[in-house]
C-alpha cells in the first residue's frame, strides 16, 4: 500500500499546487484568463495560490509521516485494515485545500463580473477523424490473455495433465482460473476505454486546426500507449500465475508477485502522467489556447455534471488522463457504481475486523461437535467420526482452496500434505491440531491455544470411548 499512496499522494500535491499558476489552464479547476493578469488580480491569486499550496505542503508531510509510521502497526490484519481506511482519508484529505482554492476562486470571477459563456468549442475541420490508437496491438494483447485464460481453465479442469497438481491441490476451487480471469477482465475494461477515449471529440485548444490535429493525435497516442503497456503487465502477470502457482504453492509468494504487480502498474502510470503533463506544457507554450469556459459544470473543480453535454468521457481538471459526465446516462451507472465500491469496502473492513478480532470456539454439545465463528461453521456428529488425532500444525502444510486464511482463524476448503478438500477450523496461534476422519470429510480443528487444544482432544477421545 505504500509503495502506492505515498506517489500518488506526492503527484497529486504537484499536479494540484502548482507554483506558478500563470502557466496553467486551470487554476483551482477554473480557467485561467487574460483578466487574472492584472496587477491586482494577480497580486490576489499569488496570495491564494501560496495560502492553499502550503496548507497542501503541511498535508503531504503529515500523510507521508503517517504512511511510514503505518510501518510499525502490529498485526498484519491491522495493518491492512487502517491502511484501507488511510488510503480514503489520504486521497480526501490532500484535495481540501484545492477544493477551498476552487471556492474562492469562482467568488472572485464572481465579484469580477466574469461570466462562464459555457460555449464547447469543434473544430468543424478536423472533428471525429484523429486517432491514435493501434488497434491490432492491443487486440493481440487481448487474444494472449485469453489464450491464457483457456490454458488455466483446462488445467483447473485437469485436461492439460502437466498442471494436474493444481487441480490436486486446489480441488473445484479453480483458483488459476479465477485469477487469469481477473487479468483479462482488466484488459478487456483498457481496451473498451481505449476505444471510448480514442473515438472522443477532439479538444480545441488552437484556432490553427493542424494545432489541433497534432495534439489530439499525440494526446491519444500517449493513452493509447498507456492502455497496450497496461495490458501486457496484465498477461505476464497472468502468465508468471500460471507458471509460479502450481509449482511453488505459497500464498505469500502470490503477496509478493501482486506487490510487484502493482508496482509497475504505478510506474506505468507515473510514465503516463509525466508524458502527458510534457505534452500538454509543450502545447500551452506554443499556443494561443482557446479555453472552453464551463467552469460552472465543475462540481468542486473535479466532477463534471453538464445535461447540456452529450460526451461520457470528457478531460480532467485535475490530474491526468479522462473523467466522466455524470449526467450522462452511463456516468450515472459509473458513478453510482463508484459509491457501491467504496460502500462495500467499508463493509469488507469491518467484516474483516469482526472474523479477525472474534476468537473461534469448538464445543460439543449432544455428542455433537460444533465449530463457532460468529455463526456455527461445521457440527460433526460423533457417530460419523471414523479416526481422530492430534499433532502439531507445523507437521502439515495447507493451501488454502476457499475460505479465510488469517493470523489467528483459518477456516474453510484447504489442501492438507496434497490431500484436497479437508475442512480447516483453527487458529494458527495454538500450535496444535486435531485432525478428525468421518464418513465423507476431513477436518482440522483447533481451540485457541495448546493447552486447550490438547484438553479438547482428551475430551473427544472420552465421549468416543
Amino acid at each position: 500500500m505504500f509503495i502506492c499512496i505515498v506517489p500518488v499522494t506526492v503527484f497529486m500535491y504537484f499536479n494540484m499546487y502548482p507554483v506558478n499558476w500563470k502557466n496553467k489552464k486551470r487554476i483551482y479547476g477554473v480557467a485561467n484568463r487574460s483578466e487574472y493578469k492584472g496587477d491586482k488580480e494577480s497580486a490576489f491569486i499569488d496570495v491564494l495560490n501560496k495560502t492553499h499550496r502550503k496548507q497542501a505542503t503541511i498535508i503531504m508531510v503529515a500523510l507521508v509521516i503517517i504512511s511510514v509510521a503505518l510501518f510499525f502497526v502490529p498485526t498484519f490484519i491491522l495493518k491492512t485494515i487502517i491502511w484501507t481506511i488511510f488510503a480514503f482519508i489520504d486521497l480526501f484529505v490532500i484535495t481540501i485545500p484545492y477544493v477551498l482554492g476552487n471556492s474562492e476562486m469562482k467568488r472572485f470571477k464572481k465579484n469580477h463580473g466574469i461570466i462562464s459563456d459555457n460555449l464547447l468549442y469543434a473544430d468543424t475541420k478536423t472533428s471525429g477523424c484523429v486517432h491514435g490508437l493501434n488497434i491490432p496491438m492491443l487486440v493481440i494483447a487481448n487474444i494472449i490473455g485469453a489464450v491464457i485464460l483457456l490454458i488455466s481453465i483446462l488445467a483447473d479442469a485437469g485436461i492439460l495433465p502437466i498442471f494436474n497438481s493444481i487441480n490436486n491441490l486446489y480441488g473445484d476451487a479453480h483458483v488459476i482460473t479465477i485469477l487469469t480471469a481477473t487479468f483479462l477482465f482488466t484488459n478487456v475494461l483498457f481496451l473498451l476505454i481505449a476505444f471510448i477515449v480514442d473515438n472522443s471529440k477532439n479538444e480545441v485548444i488552437s484556432e490553427n486546426s493542424d494545432i489541433n490535429v497534432n495534439y489530439n493525435r499525440a494526446k491519444k497516442k500517449v493513452f493509447a500507449d498507456y492502455s497496450i503497456a497496461i495490458t501486457w503487465i496484465d498477461n505476464i502477470a497472468a502468465l508468471i500465475t500460471l507458471i509460479v502457482l502450481p509449482i511453488l504453492h505459497s500464498e505469500i509468494l502470490i503477496l509478493v508477485l501482486l506487490g510487484i504487480y502493482l508496482a509497475f502498474i504505478m510506474i506505468g502510470t507515473i510514465v503516463y502522467a509525466i508524458k502527458r503533463m510534457k505534452l500538454d506544457e509543450r502545447y500551452e507554450k506554443n499556443t494561443d489556447e482557446i479555453i472552453t469556459d464551463d467552469d460552472d459544470y465543475w462540481i468542486l473543480g473535479m466532477f463534471y455534471f453538464n445535461p447540456r453535454d452529450k460526451r461520457l468521457n470528457i478531460e480532467k481538471r485535475v490530474g491526468v488522463g479522462y473523467s466522466v459526465n455524470l449526467a450522462h446516462p452511463v456516468g450515472m451507472m459509473i458513478s453510482a457504481m463508484g459509491i457501491l465500491s467504496i460502500i462495500a469496502s467499508i463493509l469488507a473492513l469491518i467484516w474483516i475486523g469482526m472474523m479477525a478480532y472474534t476468537p473461534i470456539n469448538v464445543y460439543t454439545e449432544n455428542n455433537t461437535i460444533i465449530c463457532h465463528h460468529l455463526w456455527d461453521e461445521y457440527k460433526i456428529e460423533s457417530s460419523n467420526i471414523v479416526e481422530i488425532e492430534s499433532g502439531e500444525l507445523s507437521d502439515i502444510k495447507a493451501i488454502r482452496t476457499a475460505g479465510t486464511g488469517l493470523e489467528n482463524v483459518a477456516k474453510g476448503t484447504f489442501s492438507v500434505n496434497g490431500e484436497a478438500g479437508c475442512k480447516l477450523f483453527l487458529n494458527p496461534q495454538s500450535g496444535k491440531y486435531i485432525k478428525i476422519v468421518t464418513n465423507d470429510k476431513t477436518y482440522y480443528i483447533s481451540d485457541n491455544t495448546a493447552d486447550e487444544t490438547e484438553e479438547l482432544y482428551r475430551f473427544l477421545l472420552s465421549i468416543l470411548g
